[in-house]
């Protein structure tokens, strides 16, 4: 190899060298990009708001249980199936075990997970007196609702 080529050969390393240093204090000096925030949640009712609705709702719902008429309370989202078990119902006893949540959205509102007992006591098909226990651990209720900043409204459906 000649002088000549062997010069301009460490001309162009020296070159690449200089150019990936620069490159590189570039990089560890420049401007990092802003990390992106994460996104807003969706916008929800205030908590005090929720709360009050929730307390509202629960307080319908203990009048609900309350009730020992034979047809289900309107307005209370409860359903019982006794229908082919019994020819006559008397009393139905509701017993909460677990009130739904409610989760408000706009004008309407969802409460799920709750869990209610219904025992029924009448008369049986076969004519002889009958006690039977009901459970439904998905109870749950919607309606419309309307919330100031002084007063929570609720209508079940």
């Amino acid at each position: 190899m000649s002088r000549r080529t062997t010069v301009l050969l460490g001309a162009v390393v020296a070159a690449l060298l200089l150019a990936l240093a620069a490159f590189w204090v570039w990089q560890a000096t420049g401007a990092r990009p802003q990390s992106t925030p994460p996104p807003s949640p969706p916008a929800t009712t205030p908590a005090p708001a929720a709360e009050r609705a929730q307390a509202e709702l629960d307080e319908l719902l203990e009048v609900c249980a309350r009730s020992a008429a034979p047809d289900p309370p309107e307005h209370c989202g409860i359903r019982i199936p006794w229908g082919t078990e019994f020819a006559a119902v008397n009393t139905v006893a509701y017993r909460i075990e677990k009130m739904p949540v409610i989760e408000l959205d706009g004008s309407a509102f969802t409460a799920a997970g709750g869990v209610l007992v219904a025992t029924v006591t009448g008369t049986g098909q076969d004519g002889s007196a009958r006690t039977e226990t009901y459970r439904t651990d998905d109870w749950a209720v919607r309606g419309d609702a309307r919330v100031t900043d002084s007063a929570v409204d609720l209508d079940v459906w």
